[in-house]
């Protein structure tokens, strides 16, 4: 009977675990934030060997592929650090290291949790069942602005939103064509959003203000709007249904107005802009600091408090299970980049690539984007392969700014995360239509290719002028 009972508790603690490991995720990532503003080698270290446990435990539940990826990530830092006589606790530290770019995965959403339970998301769902009702129909334009609006802030989220406003508001439209351009639209804002991974690790990576590189990528933004426009009519699925819900009558729909929504997302985008002006930390940390605080203190003075605490905790039990992939990419991409700082490796790389494009800057941009988009093909995620080129080049070797190189990371990752069978957006888009990703790939390769090229020869074309 005692081996039995014994058997039966552990069961329960297996169960149980995902929950605790959530609960462990946020109470890394708050570890992390504090240490912003408050130097301290000890926390240094906790957030650190928490990340260690939680990269340990994330193994259980990834796919073969991507444990065979983050072993080699493991192996490759330790030998690193090993070659470069480091010390056991500095090689520690990088388990640490990209505890940032977690910190925007998992904090982030806790605006979009905030919007849901303000009821702003129903109200904006509202709103476009009420143009439905007046005639007005455009539903892949609109669904293409609605992501691109909220997913400066929503991140991931945008694309599921839209996607069930959009199932339970349009009157007719093609489901694949639109699921498509919603992915598209999700791709708008990983060029400039301060809250989006890829701009934090590059602001970090290159040691840059987000006023740095902002106007550059919401420049590019915009030629990626007028792209995703012209590609617009070149989506032909096979077999797209149509798909629609009956028209609506005016008692049943909803009277909630927007100015709430619209208020608290203007606070929030301004605030982010001012913080990152004023303090002394970097833009990535600020937004993940806003996302902890704001909600809060804005559910507190609008009566959602209670309701609120309830669907947060609900999302931290969740967390684990719903980011372990980009948990353990991160995690051990952080120790990888950080062992590779210890060796003289980037000039080695540098040398090559400057060799390999026959000194020019332009085919060396170009190389960059086709390597991230290859790598990515294979299961490499785009953080990887960013960390490693953007460890190893130094942008002043090769006569450019820093801004330069960032850019073009930027481009490189936004472009092969179009791409990738593996990305975020892809696996989403795919299982919200119910396609493999192999046919979202074959709908979005002609455009992903020639925003690649585009995009890379005019952020070229700034530099040749002196612009950047």
């Amino acid at each position: 009977m005692g081996i039995i009972k014994e058997g039966n508790k552990i069961k329960r603690i297996v169960k149980k675990l995902p929950q605790l490991l959530g609960i462990l995720c946020y109470v890394t990532t708050i570890l992390y934030v504090v240490s912003n503003f408050f130097q301290s080698v000890f926390i240094n270290y906790a957030y650190s060997i928490l990340g260690g446990i939680l990269l340990f435990f994330s193994f259980f539940y990834i796919s073969t592929i991507n444990r065979i990826v983050i072993t080699t990530l493991l192996v490759v830092g330790g030998l690193c650090f090993k070659y470069s006589n480091v010390t056991f606790f500095e090689a520690l530290i990088g388990f640490g290291e990209n505890m940032n770019l977690l910190s925007l995965f998992l904090l982030i959403p806790l605006i979009g949790t905030f919007m849901s339970s303000a009821g702003y998301l129903s109200a904006l769902k509202g709103k476009v069942q009420q143009r439905e009702a007046t005639g007005v129909t455009h539903p892949y334009r609109l669904s293409y602005f609605l992501t691109a609006m909220t997913g400066i802030i929503l991140n991931y989220g945008a694309i599921a939103i839209v996607k069930k406003i959009s199932n339970e508001s349009f009157s007719t439209y093609h489901d694949q064509k639109l699921s498509l351009n919603i992915m598209r639209a999700f791709g708008f804002c990983m060029l400039w959003s301060p809250y989006f991974v890829n701009i934090g690790l590059i602001l970090v990576l290159f040691d840059l203000s987000w006023f740095d590189i902002g106007g550059y990528g919401f420049f590019l933004a915009i030629i990626y709007l007028l792209l995703s426009w012209l590609f617009f009519y070149r989506i032909t699925f096979t077999d797209d249904p149509i798909l629609g819900k009956k028209s609506y009558t005016k008692d049943r729909l909803s009277q909630e107005s927007l100015k709430p929504f619209f208020f608290f997302c203007t606070v929030l985008i301004c605030l982010s802009f001012i913080l990152d002006y004023f303090l002394a930390v970097n833009m990535l940390t600020v937004v993940t600091l806003l996302s902890i605080t704001l909600p809060f203190i804005w559910a507190g003075f609008t009566g959602v408090f209670k309701s609120y605490t309830q669907d947060v905790a609900e999302q931290i039990k969740h967390s684990f299970v719903r980011l372990k992939n980009e948990l353990a990419v991160f995690v051990s991409a952080g120790f990888f980049g950080l062992s590779l700082s210890y060796t003289d490796i980037g000039l080695h790389i540098s040398s090559f690539l400057f060799k390999a494009s026959f000194g020019s800057i332009y085919l060396l941009s170009i190389f960059i984007v086709v390597l991230t988009i290859l790598l990515s093909q294979i299961g490499m995620h785009p953080v990887i392969i960013v960390i490693g080129i953007g460890s190893a080049l130094s942008p002043h070797k090769f006569g450019v700014s820093a801004e330069y190189m960032a850019m073009i990371l930027l481009i490189a990752w936004t472009t092969a995360t179009q791409m990738s069978p593996f990305s975020g957006q892809v696996l989403m888009t795919s299982r919200l239509v119910n396609l493999s990703p192999s046919i979202i790939i074959r709908q979005n390769a002609m455009f992903a290719a020639s925003l690649a090229g585009l995009l890379t020869t005019i952020t070229y074309a700034i530099l040749v002028l002196g612009w950047i």
